[in-house]
């Protein structure tokens, strides 16, 4: 049986697969041909010499005393290191010395990263030679900042709020609930504080228009947008990707203008119009590859699959989930007494963490597998037993042939949709806005 469809499961990873003949597709979100690819110094020069909105970067920097590099962090697949050796000779060339200038690492309320991920993110030469700050959102010393139109107070990193320049390096993906990543949010909740974080977080979650791929109306977004925009950002740099999960541009700018224009092409690129809900859905969670980060590939195929459907997905974690993650689904279930998705929505609802003892980002990823419609959903994946999927209310298989099998023998005829990579799609729907 020829394999005609594949998942993409990692950089230049591929598993190829046969449908059962029963089956009809009615989408497979792949590039049509084979583009050429520039380089991304290519592209990191083009987005600083012709910017939207704004001056060529060496012209904004001109008469600066101090810069702010904020960078994402590793779970996110900007091309950091190669982007920093085309912005930092420029930075210096136009008069600054590595001591005028701080990378601060937009961790949210992520964990640290280790020295050996930091060189391997931004380069040895690059973590020995500039100051590295790696942002922590429970710090004392956080600036205070007032935002139009919001009645809590957000306080800001101070290596970001006292620089002159602020430059942002993010990537623009679609988000489940911000309708994408990256641009303002390498400010909120980049370099924010973890209680605004967390009130945000939790109660706009849940707001019917926290969507992937809309930014309209999406209180989510426009959160994020008005702290990054009373905060500043005089630079923003964002990488778009296509269905492979290749940079195809990088876009820099003024905050609204590269913005936008990253989305604009992001939504040309990753959109998937549909009609009406499939019967199965297959894909992976690529690119979200990092632990807990694996819960918004759910996304997409969630949005798209009938209830009384199914969904097959691989999930290419590089490493296995905590313990203490999957412990929490069963003690979410015993404090509910049964009723997890009441109880996550009462205090979400309330910008509370139904785990308060946890991150948000850990609250995060549970509250994207508890709210969900109750699709039937099968995981592929060698970093997750059987065990705790079950525990997350999910079925697991050893193989993406064996789900196939397991799916057919409940579905022998179905309509289909494939999406190689589950976390580089958008798909829009009549029905969800």
């Amino acid at each position: 049986m020829k394999k005609d469809y594949y998942l993409c499961l990692g950089d230049d990873k591929r598993e190829y697969f046969a449908l059962p003949p029963q089956w009809k597709v009615s989408h497979f979100k792949e590039a049509e041909k084979r583009e050429k690819i520039h380089s991304v110094k290519e592209m990191a020069e083009e987005a600083l010499s012709m910017p939207v909105n704004t001056r060529p970067l060496k012209n904004l920097i001109s008469g600066a005393k101090s810069i702010a590099i904020i960078v994402d962090d590793g779970t996110r697949p900007t091309p950091i290191l190669e982007i920093l050796k085309v912005l930092l000779p420029q930075v210096e060339e136009g008069g600054f010395s590595p001591q005028d200038i701080v990378i601060v690492v937009a961790l949210g309320t992520h964990a640290n990263m280790t020295r050996e991920n930091l060189e391997a993110r931004m380069g040895k030469d690059v973590v020995s030679r500039y100051r590295i700050v790696q942002h922590d959102p429970w710090q004392s010393d956080l600036v205070p900042v007032h935002v139009l139109g919001e009645e809590k107070i957000v306080k800001i990193n101070p290596e970001v709020a006292r620089a002159d320049i602020k430059i942002g390096i993010s990537s623009i993906l679609p988000h489940p609930m911000a309708g994408y990543g990256g641009g303002p949010k390498i400010i909120m909740p980049g370099v924010s504080d973890y209680e605004y974080i967390r009130d945000h977080h939790m109660r706009l979650t849940i707001h019917p228009h926290a969507v992937a791929g809309y930014t309209r109306d999406n209180p989510f977004h426009e959160v994020c947008m008005r702290v990054a925009r009373t905060v500043g950002l005089d630079f923003s740099i964002n990488c778009v990707y296509n269905e492979q999960g290749e940079i195809i541009r990088i876009i820099g700018g003024s905050l609204d203008g590269a913005f936008t224009a990253a989305v604009e092409l992001c939504f040309e690129r990753l959109g998937a119009q549909f009609e009406e809900k499939v019967d199965i859905t297959i894909t992976s969670t690529y690119p979200h590859t990092h632990a807990v980060q694996f819960a918004k590939g759910l996304s997409a195929p969630t949005v798209v699959t009938k209830e009384t459907g199914a969904i097959l997905i691989a999930v290419p974690t590089i490493a296995p989930l905590p313990e203490e993650f999957i412990n929490s689904f069963t003690i979410v279930k015993e404090k509910s007494h049964n009723k997890s998705f009441e109880y996550v929505m009462d205090a979400m609802s309330q910008g509370m963490l139904f785990q308060p003892d946890k991150t948000v980002e850990f609250n995060m990823a549970m509250s994207c597998i508890i709210l969900r419609p109750a699709i039937r959903t099968i995981l592929v994946s060698p970093m997750i037993t059987e065990r705790e999927a079950s525990i997350m209310g999910l079925e697991h298989v050893s193989s993406i042939e064996e789900g196939l099998k397991v799916l057919e023998a409940s579905y022998p005829e179905a309509k289909v949709a494939i999406f190689p990579s589950g976390g580089l799609i958008i798909p829009v729907v009549p029905w969800k806005r």
